[in-house]
């Protein structure tokens, strides 16, 4: 867990950097079916880089004016202590946290009146739609989560957002420790499979173990043998021995920081010489598109350089004919890989991406209107400290693949006859997908790979699969 001096520096670096009071709400408890049966309460990822363990219906104002920060938390009760065990008071947490003043959270809206006076006050929008819509009542603004354009000021985004983007050797080595706990569930899941289970019993697997090291997954996780479906989160087929299962998945830890790691594997343990081809190309994409990550690059080389070596390969399949450096400029790739390589990653498994393409494309650069390359996440030219994920892949899409639009549009670049054999495969399943994905620091030297542990070379995957199976 990262120290209590790691936030109180945050705390500072974040008041140095800006020029009017900053509202940050942590958000509160959200119910699942009746008001007092709620979903396990996750701060917003903002509020928790700036404070350990946050409260249900915390808030804080940062003014720079006298440098203070001021923490707001419901009163303690005797029910509260009932209910829920009792808890630090106001005085030992101003200690504690090492922030100027806390506060009742019921008197926020009148103190932040009374210390700000007529400054302007801005706040940034969260996922809980009461606690953002408090907070555009006491500033003004007109604030949407939902939308990337009212998610906050754009100035206030960007302070955040460069704090958030330089991981820190707190930080880094709460990752790691995601990664480990990550690369237990994915070798467990692997050990486990095989034919005549249900997805959802391997799912068991990947989020027990999750679980056991007091971690929750950071995403829904992805466990399908219809690989091809991107976010497949549905978990009810069947394993049959000629399919490949695809896993992404990734751990969280307490802190917030997590993890996100895809592998693919045969069944039966073995891949088909058409299976082994498709995922040597991937991996090959992989490797080369993590070399590429240093301190300088831009993302969307990165993302090109693994289109092209995907393209590459899919030249030599002969699923894709011509130049593969053609083929990727006009975009026919994208009828295999139809995604970007891969996004920021931290306290949110996209880091950031609420804040919209401000913080993930920067100033002048502007998403492409090309299928595929529309969807890359990421834009921005990378910098010691930044987290990211690189995750190529090649997949056998039907509604791309038998889509008369694409079919028009890529003739003559791809071959649909031999992509149709694909698609008919395995008993008329089709192939599927295979994705590769690991988690990357920039570092000023090159790059670290934090999940390199997690099984990838295809002889590592084939000897670990169904090796747990009694």
């Amino acid at each position: 867990m990262p120290s209590p001096s790691h936030h109180a520096n945050r705390r500072r670096a974040f008041l140095a950097s800006i020029d009017s009071p900053v509202l940050l709400m942590a958000g509160g408890w959200t119910s699942r079916n009746y008001p007092a049966n709620w979903f396990p309460f996750r701060a917003d990822s903002t509020f928790l880089f700036f404070f350990p363990n946050p409260e249900p219906n915390a808030a804080a104002l940062f003014d720079p004016k006298d440098e203070s920060v001021t923490l707001f938390l419901d009163e303690r009760t005797p029910a509260d202590a009932l209910w829920h065990g009792p808890v630090p008071g106001f005085a030992e947490l101003r200690k504690a946290l090492r922030v100027d003043a806390v506060e009742k959270r019921a008197d926020l809206q009148k103190l932040v009146a009374k210390k700000c006076g007529k400054r302007a006050v801005r706040s940034v929008a969260i996922a809980d739609p009461r606690a953002t819509a408090e907070a555009a009542a006491i500033t003004g603004e007109r604030l949407d989560f939902h939308s990337t354009a009212s998610v906050g000021d754009p100035d206030v985004l960007l302070v955040i957002a460069r704090l958030r983007n330089r991981k820190d050797p707190d930080e880094l080595a709460e990752m790691r420790i995601a990664a480990g706990v990550t690369r237990e569930a994915h070798t467990l899941a692997m050990a486990r499979t095989r034919a005549g289970i249900h997805e959802q019993e391997l799912v068991g697997h990947v989020e027990g173990t999750f679980a056991r090291h007091g971690c929750v997954p950071a995403y829904n996780t992805i466990l399908s043998v219809r690989g091809e479906v991107l976010h497949n989160h549905s978990h009810d087929n069947l394993l049959f021995d000629t399919d490949i299962v695809l896993l992404d998945a990734g751990a969280e830890r307490a802190s917030g920081y997590c993890a996100d790691v895809t592998r693919a594997w045969p069944v039966n343990g073995h891949f088909s010489p058409e299976a082994r081809d498709v995922y040597d190309v991937v991996l090959a994409a992989e490797e080369a598109a993590i070399a590429a990550v240093k301190p300088g690059a831009r993302y969307r080389d990165v993302h090109t350089l693994a289109a092209r070596v995907l393209a590459d390969g899919l030249v030599q399949m002969k699923l894709m004919k011509g130049d593969p450096d053609e083929l990727v400029a006009s975009g026919a790739h994208a009828a295999f890989f139809p995604h970007g390589v891969g996004h920021l990653l931290g306290l949110d498994v996209h880091d950031m991406e609420a804040f919209g393409d401000l913080v993930a494309y920067g100033k002048g650069r502007k998403r492409s209107e090309q299928f595929g390359t529309a969807y890359l996440r990421l834009d921005i030219d990378l910098e010691p400290g930044m987290c990211c994920t690189i995750e190529p892949g090649i997949y056998f899409v039907p509604a791309i693949l038998r889509d008369a639009k694409f079919r028009k549009l890529w003739k003559g670049q791809v071959d649909f006859a031999r992509a149709e054999q694909f698609l008919t495969m395995n008993s008329q399943r089709g192939f599927g997908g295979i994705r590769i994905e690991d988690d990357l620091v920039c570092t000023p030297g090159g790059r670290e790979v934090l999940t390199a542990a997690v099984p990838k070379e295809r002889v590592a995957v084939e000897a670990l699969v169904g090796s747990g199976v009694a």
